[in-house]
C-alpha cells in the first residue's frame, strides 16, 4: 500500500468515529428523578432557575462555583452546583440546559447553556401590530 492509501483509511475512520460519536451522544433531555436515580452518569436536564432561592457565586472563595436552584419540567426544584463561574444573564434566562451528572447526592454540572430573551421578541410584536392595523 502506498502512503496516500494509508493516509485515506487513517482519515476515513477518524471522519467514522467522529460520526459515531456524534450520533450516539445523549441529547435527550431527563428530569431530576431520572439523574439522581442513576448517579454517575452524565444527563442533559432541562429547566428554569428556581427564583425563590439565591444564586449564590462568590468569586473570592471559588471562582469556578455556583450553586442555585433549578425547576425542572416536572417542577422537581433541586440545587444545582455549576463548575463555572456564573454566566452573564442567568437571572434573566428563559431556560436552562445543564449537563452533568448526580455525585454524593447532589447535581453537579460541568457545561450549562442558557436560552435568553430575544431583544427582538417585542420589536416584533410590535411591527406585528402596526401591519396588522393597515
Amino acid at each position: 500500500m502506498s502512503r496516500t492509501n494509508i493516509v485515506v483509511i487513517l482519515l476515513v475512520a477518524v471522519l467514522m468515529g467522529t460520526l459515531f460519536s456524534v450520533f450516539t451522544t445523549n441529547s435527550e433531555s431527563v428530569v431530576f428523578a431520572r439523574a439522581f436515580a442513576e448517579p454517575g452518569i452524565e444527563f442533559k436536564v432541562s429547566g428554569t432557575l428556581d427564583t425563590d432561592h439565591p444564586v449564590l457565586y462568590d468569586p473570592e472563595t471559588a471562582v469556578a462555583e455556583t450553586r442555585f436552584h433549578m425547576r425542572d419540567k416536572n417542577g422537581d426544584v433541586r440545587e444545582v452546583l455549576l463548575t463555572k463561574a456564573k454566566p452573564t444573564g442567568l437571572e434573566q434566562s428563559e431556560s436552562i440546559d445543564l449537563y452533568g451528572q448526580v455525585i454524593d447526592g447532589q447535581f453537579i454540572a460541568g457545561e450549562m447553556l442558557m436560552k435568553c430573551p430575544s431583544k427582538y421578541n417585542e420589536q416584533s410584536h410590535s411591527l406585528g401590530e402596526a401591519t396588522a392595523s393597515n
